[in-house]
């Protein structure tokens, strides 16, 4: 019975085991490191989401780590400069989607390009992976995001409301459909 349902759940969700070749890149005249996402980094990443959001921390370790771990196909990558990440953005195939579930860029790295090159590498492990669209969630509070993903292609879709549990704001939720390769 597991048997069957294992083979079930791979038929659906799919398996990861697709590996990020680490590269370089350089944006905005700096040089990073681009590599998959560790369990050593999820203090990191926390700290990084702790600055970006004032303070708060969307995800927990547990769920950085569960992300990271699930046998959902998925991608979680990050740009490193100075041993020190930052940006990063993760994203799971479901289906014909790839939701992007989390993306953070340092505020002193924002509006040097890492936003646009992280969901362009998410893109393109999605198109690699048979999905037709990209989905994810925004605050409505969050304009400056909204900009960009309305830059890379992204839609307007509906407002989720009550979306974030600390404060209950209201998500837009966002969709690119995507271009065969």
């Amino acid at each position: 019975m597991l048997k069957k349902f294992s083979g079930l759940a791979r038929a659906i969700f799919g398996t990861k085991k697709f590996l990020y070749p680490t590269k370089e890149q350089v944006l905005a005249g700096k040089r990073y490191v681009v590599r998959e996402i560790s369990d050593e980094d999820v203090k990191e990443l926390i700290a990084l989401e702790r600055e970006v959001y004032h303070g708060e921390t969307p995800w927990t370790k547990s769920a950085f780590l569960s992300e990271i771990h699930s046998p959902i196909v998925h991608l979680y990558i990050c740009l490193v400069h100075h041993e020190q990440i930052a940006g990063f953005i993760g994203g799971r195939v479901i289906g014909e989607d790839c939701h992007i579930t989390n993306i953070a860029v340092k505020p002193e790295s924002q509006g040097c390009g890492i936003g646009s090159f992280l969901i362009d590498e998410v893109e393109k492990f999605a198109i690699m992976n048979g999905c037709t669209k990209m989905s994810l969630e925004v605050r409505v509070s969050n304009r400056d995001a909204q900009r960009l993903y309305r830059r890379m292609g992204f839609e307007s879709h509906r407002i989720r409301h009550n979306y974030y549990t600390e404060n209950k704001e209201d998500a837009l939720e966002m969709i690119k459909v995507l271009k065969e390769a």
